[in-house]
């Protein structure tokens, strides 16, 4: 068994094994055993930096379609008992209220598929409006007492910034035109043109009734965790006929752009860092045929199987924090590349 050699001892090891290092890295062996542990230090981590960077940018991009990372629909509002579980797990609530109703103004009358949203709402992304002075990029719904339509509604009705329309037994003013929502999803009821107002001003407009087909959602933001510990939860809900979408689970097809990413991404990694050990291998090998004389020397000299051991350790080890410490810049650099193009 090698000990761990002694304080002065060691020193002495430390010292010739960097003065060994400096000398063997004029071998070519050695500089393309360097460059191996690089590029494989390299390439595992330029994949695995933008893979969770891709997956994370992915996920949010899906979360924008969705509104939320999870969202609960059914057709009338939920108990108070429900929000706070959901917000004791961690997750950010917004009220939504979709259903389909007719617009007015002055003699036009037009279907209008009416979202509510509440104070909250977006959780991701931003709402593109044109409020008149250009379209802009806005992290909010309307105003109560607001309506903002989008543009083939306005064109129906003939209406512009500034006229009140009727909507049910109340009065709204348009003060934008939505050019494009985070979450414009593409159920039956959106091909008619869209309205958009606050939440507040669903009970003035006396539209939800007995009998009305409203669509109630409960949109939640928060940490994959807190999602996670929902599991049982979720399960239930579906069970009493509460409609549950996820990215990964209810929406296959980003859920599967997700996991081919991951995949392709991950495979990719995997097969660099082969080929970098292959070139590990065949340097190695080279290496520790040129050592034999100088290892053999030693012994002559009095040095011992553990102090050659030790020293040969020490230099690999040198090459090896090297080597992983250019390879992760290089890895952090070149996922920022990737980024770029």
């Amino acid at each position: 068994m090698n000990r761990p050699p002694s304080r002065s001892a060691a020193a002495n090891l430390l010292r010739l094994s960097g003065r060994g290092l400096l000398r063997d890295l004029r071998a070519s062996d050695v500089r393309a055993l360097f460059v191996a542990l690089a590029l494989a230090v390299a390439a595992s981590t330029m994949i695995g930096f933008f893979l969770d960077r891709l997956d994370r940018g992915l996920t949010r991009q899906a979360g924008q379609l969705l509104g939320g990372d999870l969202v609960l629909e059914q057709g009338r509002p939920f108990d108070d008992e429900l929000r706070q579980t959901l917000e004791d797990a961690g997750l950010s609530l917004s009220d939504q209220v979709d259903m389909v109703t007719m617009v007015s103004l002055d003699e036009a009358f037009q279907p209008a598929s009416l979202k509510a949203v509440d104070r909250a709402y977006p959780h991701y992304g931003r709402i593109q409006v044109d409020r008149g002075e250009g379209i802009e990029s806005v992290a909010h719904g309307p105003a109560p007492g607001e309506a903002w339509l989008a543009p083939r509604l306005a064109l129906l009705l003939e209406a512009e910034l500034g006229d009140r329309v009727q909507v049910g037994e109340g009065e709204l003013t348009v003060t934008g035109l939505v050019e494009r929502e985070p979450d414009q999803s593409g159920g039956f009821g959106n091909f008619n043109p869209r309205l958009m107002l606050h939440v507040d001003d669903l009970e003035a407009t006396n539209l939800v009734q007995p009998g009305a087909r409203v669509e109630y959602e409960l949109l939640a933001a928060g940490p994959p965790q807190a999602l996670e510990s929902l599991g049982p939860l979720l399960e239930r809900l579906r069970r009493e006929g509460v409609e549950v979408r996820d990215v990964r689970r209810d929406r296959p097809g980003l859920g599967n752009a997700l996991e081919r990413a991951e995949k392709y991404l991950s495979l990719a990694g995997l097969a660099a860092v082969l080929l970098a050990g292959v070139a590990v291998a065949m340097a190695t090998r080279r290496y520790v045929e040129r050592h034999l004389d100088t290892a053999a020397l030693l012994r002559c000299f009095g040095a011992t199987q553990r102090d050659l051991v030790w020293l040969f350790a020490l230099q690999l080890l040198w090459l090896a924090l090297a080597a992983s410490l250019l390879g992760a810049l290089l890895g952090l650099a070149g996922q920022a590349v990737l980024l770029t193009l």
